[in-house]
């Protein structure tokens, strides 16, 4: 087997089984900490305990960040005051590696995590495909709105055909849209850190504007599409899925079999449980960030800088 062949094989073990001996964690040290954020899930992953615990082992298990810190250390000990920018790739389905990049900074009382991407407007004679008409009062030129949101959509399509919603896409359109992503975006993660008792807060800005810290840049695409998240955002994506989004920015993981969704045929399949998690169903808006997430998010502050960014060196 070739080297590349091999790091794939042994990455998408570790990543879909967390039992691959030498994968750096594995269900069994994974146990305590999954106990910790059972607990600290309020009942909601308590039926399908096994399935959040593999999430955690495997994703401990495919990061170049190691470290394996208690969650309530995590979120609750007196932690040095500092700021790390997080950096490296995560391994999507043991197939290719997505980027991840951001910032935490612990503060007296609470962390910080912040996210900056500077976004390529599409042209701006183009017409924005959205996922709504919330936007109606903020933009400017002929707005076609018919139908109802894709959020209310039955099934599980990211991209449902349930209503079209249409709008301009010049610069301020733009700057529209990428202020309610920033906005409503974090306030998601605000909102669950709050309900677990989890003292974080995020900040996120998606703008235009060239900025010398950004975290990453992409293009704006003015469609709606299931496209890699760092290949491009799209203007018709709702506001659950952009946050769902930016969590791979944050290093988090999908939670849903790989090809589903893909096909009418073989609709959106969360792991066991995944269905009251945003990272297991992307699109809808009663899915939550669960301590699970904010414990992968905040943990890599604890641990010593990668030797390593790939985290599948070790299978060479």
């Amino acid at each position: 087997m070739t080297g590349s062949r091999q790091k794939l094989a042994v990455g998408a073990l570790c990543l879909f089984a967390g039992l691959v001996a030498g994968c750096g964690a594995s269900l069994s040290s994974a146990d305590p900490i999954a106990r910790e954020l059972d607990a600290m899930s309020g009942g909601l992953t308590a039926a399908h305990a096994d399935t959040f615990r593999k999430i955690l082992a495997s994703s401990l298990a495919s990061d170049a960040w190691v470290c394996t810190p208690s969650a309530r250390e995590v979120f609750f000990g007196q932690s040095p005051g500092g700021e790390r920018v997080i950096s490296g790739t995560m391994p999507h389905y043991g197939l290719y590696h997505g980027p991840m990049h951001y910032r935490i900074r612990r503060l007296p009382d609470r962390w910080l995590v912040t996210l900056k991407l500077v976004v390529d407007p599409p042209d701006p004679g183009a017409r924005l495909e959205l996922p709504d008409c919330a936007l109606r009062a903020q933009m400017q030129g002929e707005l076609e709105c018919s139908g109802i949101p894709f959020v209310q959509a039955p099934d599980r399509d990211a991209c449902p055909s349930v209503g079209v919603f249409r709008a301009p896409a010049s610069p301020h359109n733009v700057q529209a849209l990428l202020q309610r992503w920033s906005t409503e975006a974090e306030a998601y993660y605000n909102r669950d850190a709050a309900a677990f008792g989890i003292p974080v807060t995020y900040d996120f800005e998606i703008t235009t504007e060239p900025q010398r810290n950004a975290d990453y840049g992409l293009a704006l695409l003015p469609t709606c599409a299931r496209t890699p998240y760092f290949s491009a955002l799209r203007s018709g994506w709702s506001l659950p899925v952009i946050s769902h989004e930016l969590g791979h920015f944050l290093g988090l993981m999908d939670e849903y079999e790989m090809f589903s969704g893909i096909v009418g045929f073989y609709p959106k399949t969360p792991f066991p449980g995944a269905e009251l998690s945003r990272m297991g169903l992307s699109m809808k808006e009663h899915t939550r960030f669960l301590p699970l997430h904010h414990y992968l998010i905040l943990r890599r502050y604890f641990c010593p800088e990668p030797a390593r960014r790939d985290p599948y060196d070790y299978a060479l």
